[in-house]
């Protein structure tokens, strides 16, 4: 199974940087998101992540931190962007 970090700042830069490796790793299973390193994430990342989870197979948050469940937990995207506990 495919995996991707994600960096520890998600922001508008790393964003840029991520879609072009999220578009490349997509398949028709589902891909694996680390989340473990993320300290900060923004919109533009949530975003993504969204899109992603609407693709074809999908995606899985793997090993979210705190910080990263927060952000999600804030934007009202549990149902779309909860990740498995570490």
């Amino acid at each position: 199974m495919n995996t991707i970090i994600l960096p520890a700042n998600c922001d508008r830069a790393a964003s840029k940087a991520f879609y072009t490796e999220i578009c490349d790793a997509l398949g028709p299973a589902p891909l694996t998101i680390d989340a473990s390193a993320v300290e900060r994430i923004g919109q533009a990342m949530l975003q993504i992540l969204i899109a992603a989870s609407r693709s074809d197979g999908g995606i899985v948050i793997s090993a979210p931190s705190a910080a990263y469940c927060d952000a999600v937990e804030m934007a009202g995207l549990d149902d779309l962007l909860a990740g498995d506990a570490a």
